[in-house]
């Protein structure tokens, strides 16, 4: 660095002294071109960089080259085809940036267009795309980041999710996959036999970029993970139409969601995804994930020809959400535990119920909680709940995109006034104070395409509550 900015660029040699971890005596990459006396027409200069890979992911015995390479056999012609293609790439960028500003500007303000546009890239550039030479097919990956460095952490890979179900559902439903081979103990013929034994879905695949983890080592989440699971399949089906990918999974899938009932109305002393936080037993919120979760399992269920079941978990559903409506109940609000009163929390996890079109709690609820939210905004957004001064972006936004449109946009403002005055320069968190408008932790994390959320409520949705 210091010898680029002092100009004897021209005397530096490659550094051959690899490999190595990233902190030891940190790469640089420098680029300069001498453009000699440049007149009125100007000069430009322009250059393409690629992250080469041989492997990019190891599933359980099973080295996966990066998607690319099925279609270019080195980085060198990955660079050439980027060069030859620059044009129409540029075009075809620039009209896809100009069509997705526009509907989101649209639905949400300019606002919310320009955090969406900020976290874009953040999300997408935390997944690996694969080629899994075992079922001759593409496959993709996340990594939890920041917070951790798992591989395909579900409740990473579930906030994310908005943004994947919005723009590319079938690119993340190939991201699921691997989850749900290792569920249902298909590990085997990728070299290594590791039994998947328990009752409830997987927290994640292993450490990053090796996917070997044995179940009794993962971090147990399991109304959490099993309630993201089904909703985010029930979800797919909802973009896509097609169950067919599932037909060996519904065994798993059904015993996952007994799971929740069995869990049900009280999951008792589980972990959530806010574990940071510390415990939180008897959550409402948790619990409200679960029901929301069986009854949009009950779509797919009814979707394969089984409308006895499907109508089965819909009755748990209305039967839990009954009992939750009682026991959560704190006056004009809800409570952040059954056992708790006086105290409150976030219930983004009732989104789907809206974005499924399910009548999963009543109207009622969602309308008090939001009501309620505004009496608690700070300077930078919404408190997760009454413990603390801090807020999650993600969860901030699919609690905002249940409300009414002025509701949203309060919230909205005050996450676009955090991005843009904190100090904290960092790759956009999110998990940051809300008085103090500075990050608490977490950085660059894909847990940001929940951001996205607004973009999956009918738009029906906001002229009936405004």
């Amino acid at each position: 660095r210091t010898a680029f900015e002092s100009a004897r660029y021209f005397n530096l040699t490659d550094d051959t002294s690899g490999p190595r971890a990233a902190s030891d005596k940190w790469p640089v990459v420098s680029l300069a071109w001498d453009l000699g006396a440049v007149g009125a027409q100007g000069a430009s200069r322009h250059a393409i960089l690629s992250y080469d890979q041989y492997q990019a992911q190891r599933f359980f015995g099973t080295d996966m080259a990066p998607l690319w390479r099925t279609s270019w056999g080195s980085a060198v012609d990955l660079l050439a085809a980027a060069e030859d293609a620059r044009e129409q790439d540029l075009a075809d960028t620039a009209a896809f940036d100009e069509e997705l500003i526009a509907n989101v500007t649209e639905k949400g303000g300019s606002k919310y267009a320009t955090l969406l546009s900020l976290v874009y890239r953040q999300v997408v550039g935390g997944t690996q795309a694969v080629w899994n030479p075992i079922l001759k097919q593409p496959w993709a990956f996340m990594k939890e980041i920041s917070s951790d460095g798992d591989v395909s952490t579900v409740d990473v890979v579930y906030p994310a999710f908005p943004m994947f179900q919005y723009l590319y559902p079938e690119y993340f439903r190939k991201l699921l996959m691997p989850i749900l081979v290792y569920g249902n103990n298909e590990t085997k013929i990728y070299g290594q036999d590791i039994p998947y034994n328990l009752a409830w879905a997987p927290h994640h695949l292993g450490t990053w970029p090796v996917c070997d983890l044995i179940p009794s080592k993962q971090e147990q989440m399991p109304v959490e993970e099993s309630g993201n699971i089904l909703i985010m399949l029930a979800a797919l089906y909802k973009e896509q139409g097609d169950l067919s990918y599932l037909t060996n999974y519904f065994p798993m899938l059904d015993s996952w969601a007994d799971y929740i009932v069995g869990s049900l109305p009280d999951p008792g002393n589980q972990l959530c995804t806010d574990d940071f936080e510390g415990p939180s037993p008897h959550n409402t919120n948790l619990a409200a994930k679960g029901m929301v979760a069986l009854d949009a399992y009950a779509q797919l269920v009814e979707g394969r020809g089984d409308k006895a079941k499907a109508d089965k978990y819909r009755g748990y559903a209305a039967s839990f959400v009954a009992n939750w409506t009682q026991a959560a109940a704190d006056g004009d609000h809800y409570r952040i535990q059954f056992n708790l009163p006086n105290t409150w929390s976030q219930k983004y996890n009732i989104l789907y119920q809206r974005v499924l079109g399910l009548n999963t709690f009543p109207d009622s609820v969602i309308e008090a909680e939001e009501a309620f939210y505004q009496t608690k905004l700070e300077t930078c957004g919404v408190p997760l709940d009454n413990r603390h001064p801090y807020t999650k972006s993600d969860w901030s936004l699919w609690s905002a995109s249940m409300g009414n449109q002025q509701q949203f946009q309060a919230i909205v403002d005050a996450l676009f006034h955090f991005a843009n005055v904190t100090t904290s320069r960092v790759p956009l968190t999110d998990w940051y104070d809300v008085q103090k408008c500075t990050q608490q932790g977490f950085r660059a994390r894909p847990v940001q395409g929940g951001l996205f959320a607004k973009m999956l409520v009918p738009m029906k949705l906001d002229i009936e509550y405004i």
